[in-house]
């Protein structure tokens, strides 16, 4: 079993509170958490800071080539989103 892990750093705009960014944080999640159970993903820094964001989302199948571009094609999806834009990003093959 593979697993692929993306960290995603986001730089978010207009947001004036904690509560504003956790709604584009409960957003991402659940379009994440929606392509099926075999990804997982979680805000992993920045938690008090209102301009940037920091995702972690993993990704488990037998094939890491299948995983690699599972993961590149979630990570071009999230890149269009209302509020922010993809400052960064990696991803990791185990």
């Amino acid at each position: 079993m593979n697993v692929g892990l993306a960290t995603v750093r986001f730089r978010l705009y207009g947001i004036g509170s904690i509560k504003e960014k956790r709604s584009i944080v409960k957003r991402l999640l659940a379009d994440i958490h929606r392509r099926g159970p075999a990804f997982a993903a979680s805000e992993a820094g920045d938690q008090d800071e209102l301009r940037h964001l920091t995702l972690c989302i993993a990704h488990l199948s037998n094939d890491p080539r299948f995983t690699e571009s599972v993961l590149a094609r979630l990570l071009t999806d999230i890149e269009r989103g209302d509020g922010y834009e993809v400052a960064d990003s990696r991803i990791e093959i185990r």
